[in-house]
């Protein structure tokens, strides 16, 4: 449907709306942003560039011309809170309209291509799309970049002819700083300028001298904040060359916006003094929300060689401050059938908090560890719904869907797909996954095809080189748990041939205790311990499931490793290993790992860290939010537990 006038298109179906300027229907298809699935497949897709509050996804059209979608995102206080999350899908069609207005006026805008909005349940998560500009910087780069004073002055000019036009035009920018400015080499004539991210723009009446002065004050403001104050006091005259270029000759204009300079001057300095109270109204705003949400209700055991505080360095305020080589997260026993109250259940939840732990440090993969498809694995009959329900909603941010089949599952994201990723996601098999015949079969051919990234052995056991130094080795426990010889061998080949030298092994059942959390006697972890010993290879570290808590052992015969049990992302339940004497840490609460290798810097040698993480609860209830830090630990290439210390 074409809009008489406005010379944009749009198409709207449940849950999802497009508009793109008139006659651009072939960019879009070529692009991909024609309809809803193909909307979802390209967002987790693309390829992820830096943007202003988030990741931007960089996919070209019909004709090979880059394309940058931006999703639109909140500021201010709440943004952690609000994110991407709209009411209403209005916001990004306003923003195109405007666009596609002001251009033809002459005005220097990215080209706009479409805006688009996405409904799950009952908010919006809207994406602008414009054309890319590769050889341009944004403001705050540019200067960084250290142009001389001939560019610097020339700039200013540009920017001031620029502010003009808009403002002219009847529209405040509303969020007008140095990263919404695009500057890009312009032979002659000088820097080309480009604004940008009109989402907070608003049309007024006719603009008088204090809301254009404003918008100057607030460019300024941006530019001491980002660093840049001292540049501009020592070229003296660039905020006088933004004016004048402004003005044009206009001397009542000029003189109208030198009164209310003052004016300005005096809202910074209240805003300057006002700053430290709004950072501490914030923190007490925030420290609210965390009482009202409550410690994690678990239970911890205490290490024998002192507390978990003591034995890991101090966890509670530990950080990590080197930039890991490779990460992943790790848990199992996580896939519950779908039923009415499955909003409920830990796996969704954990799943969130894996999200925002992402966000603050990305990971390379996610491990599961078994008893993925509860109670009874998978059937042919309701294949799709379970990887809809158990794989597809709680890890969608971390997914891609370019397989065969995964336009049948990608309607089931709560978000942006692949917006996290896309990371690989390796599996093995629990006793759950299988209880129905077939059931294995099912995972290890049929799930590939909606999610291309998923991962398994094929066989019992399997080496996959993730990063130069570290093999991951997925071991299936369960098809061979009562045929030693076999399952020894398999083990044994598998990590023979892995690299290393790190070795982490991914299982489902622990290797530290029987099935009661008790001390082993024999049988499957006596098997695995000679298989590991035959090998001559040190595995550093275990990750296992089964067990539905957080669990860590550090185990000395016949070899030295540390397993780690994250058997948590389904609900939580015992037996935890109070009394084992090779326990180190353990809690009774949902959560999930995360594993780092960090490379050598000066005197500190390559390790691997493990991070504890336990979800906050509330009455018993697991909350949605940031899980806490519950342990986090280091591994030597020996397979030993090493204390973190802050640099």
């Amino acid at each position: 449907m074409t809009e008489p006038g406005t010379g944009i298109d749009r198409v709207s179906h449940r849950g999802f709306r497009l508009a793109f300027p008139s006659g651009d229907q072939a960019r879009i298809d070529g692009a991909g942003l024609g309809c809803a699935r193909d909307f979802d497949i390209v967002l987790s897709s693309g390829r992820r560039v830096p943007g202003g509050r988030g990741a931007h996804v960089l996919v070209r059209d019909h004709a090979g011309v880059p394309i940058r979608l931006r999703p639109l995102r909140h500021g201010g206080w709440l943004a952690g809170l609000t994110r991407d999350r709209f009411l209403r899908p209005g916001r990004a069609m306003r923003e195109l309209a405007l666009s596609v207005e002001l251009r033809a006026r002459g005005i220097a805008l990215a080209e706009p291509v479409a805006a688009i909005a996405r409904r799950r349940r009952l908010v919006w998560r809207m994406v602008f799309a414009s054309v890319d500009r590769p050889d341009a910087l944004d403001g705050d780069a540019w200067l960084r970049s250290a142009p001389d004073a001939p560019l610097r002055r020339a700039a200013a000019a540009e920017l001031g002819r620029s502010l003009r036009r808009l403002h002219d035009a009847g529209v405040l920018h509303g969020d007008l700083q140095l990263r919404n400015l695009l500057v890009e080499p312009g032979g002659d004539t000088g820097p080309a300028l480009t604004l940008i991210d009109l989402d907070h723009a608003r049309r007024v009446a006719s603009p008088g001298p204090g809301d254009r002065m404003a918008e100057l004050m607030r460019l300024a403001r941006s530019a001491g904040k980002l660093g840049h104050q001292a540049l501009l006091d020592r070229d003296g005259g660039i905020a006088r060359r933004v004016l004048v270029a402004y003005c044009a000759g206009d001397r009542a204009l000029r003189r109208a916006m030198l009164d209310r300079l003052p004016v300005e001057r005096r809202r910074l300095r209240r805003h300057r003094r006002a700053w430290p109270r709004r950072v501490a109204r914030k923190a007490l705003l925030l420290a609210t929300c965390a009482g009202l949400v409550g410690c994690p209700a678990d239970e911890r055991t205490s290490l024998r060689d002192g507390s978990v505080e003591d034995f890991a360095g101090q966890v509670s305020a530990e950080t990590q401050t080197t930039t890991p080589r490779w990460s992943m997260f790790a848990l199992g026993d996580t896939g519950r059938e779908p039923g009415p109250f499955a909003f409920l259940g830990g796996q969704l939840r954990v799943a969130a908090a894996m999200e925002r732990e992402a966000q603050r440090a990305p990971v390379d993969a996610i491990t599961l560890l078994g008893d993925n498809f509860y109670w009874n694995g998978l059937d042919r009959e309701h294949l799709v719904e379970r990887v809809r329900h158990n794989l597809v909603r709680p890890y969608c941010a971390f997914l891609a869907f370019d397989g065969p089949r995964s336009k049948e599952v990608v309607d089931a994201c709560d978000g942006e797909p692949g917006r996290l990723g896309p990371v690989p996601l390796f599996a093995v098999l629990g006793n759950h996954d299988l209880k129905q015949p077939g059931s294995a079969a099912l995972e290890q051919e049929s799930v590939p095809l909606f999610l291309p990234g998923w991962r398994m052995t094929r066989g019992l056991a399997e080496p996959l080189e993730v990063t130069p130094g570290l093999s991951l080795v997925l071991f299936e426990s369960e098809p061979a748990i009562r045929e030693p010889e076999r399952m020894k061998a398999a083990l044994r080949d598998a990590l023979t041939r892995a690299r290393g030298p790190w070795i982490v092994l991914a299982a489902h059942r622990p290797i530290a205790t029987d099935d009661q959390g008790g001390l082993p006697r024999g049988g499957y972890p006596a098997w695995v311990r000679e298989a590991i010993a035959e090998s001559g290879r040190a595995v550093q570290l275990a990750l296992v499931g089964h067990h539905h808590n957080l669990q860590v052992f550090e185990l000395e015969t016949p070899t030295r490793l540390v397993q780690v049990g994250a058997g948590s992302g389904g609900d939580v339940r015992g037996p935890l290993a109070v009394d084992h004497p090779d326990a180190r840490f353990g809690a009774l609460a949902l959560g999930f790992v995360r594993v780092d290798l960090v490379g050598a810097t000066g005197d500190d040698p390559e390790r691997l860290v493990v991070s504890l993480f336990a979800l906050r609860s509330r009455f018993g209830w697991p909350w949605p939010g940031r899980a806490s830090l519950a342990a986090r630990f280091g591994i030597d290439r020996a397979g030993r537990l090493i204390r973190i210390t802050t640099d």
